[in-house]
């Protein structure tokens, strides 16, 4: 499913987003990222110091994104799945950002999204 153009400008400009993932038990966890890249049916972020979300994506591929605006009066519900790479074009571009640049990148995670809710 692709994001339309409210909900990337939203990204664009709220671009600390809640990522939620689950272990192989169905245990939730939830964390606070930036989503580095928001394009057609793909969330772009970058895992800088992420382990236990790390592990939770190499076991259980869902993922739930939470996004909204400052005052709560817009935001958009995300369900995907994530891939956890560390290498290849997605890990290069997460790499080379600006944001990163006091880091040491371990991965892109890329988030395919299968469904975007909205809410008002």
């Amino acid at each position: 499913m692709e994001l339309n153009q409210k909900q990337l400008e939203l990204l664009g400009r709220r671009n600390l987003v809640i990522l939620a993932t689950a272990d192989k038990d169905c245990q939730p966890r939830a964390i606070i990222v930036e989503a580095n890249k928001a394009e057609g049916d793909r969330l772009i972020i970058t895992s800088n110091q992420m382990s236990a979300s790390e592990r939770n994506i190499l076991v259980n591929k869902k993922v739930f994104v939470l996004a909204y605006e400052e005052d709560y009066h817009y935001g958009i519900k995300i369900t995907g799945e994530a891939e956890y790479l560390s290498s290849g074009k997605y890990f290069d571009y997460v790499k080379g950002l600006e944001t990163n640049k006091n880091y040491t990148p371990k991965a892109a995670v890329v988030v395919s999204i299968k469904n975007i809710e909205e809410f008002e």
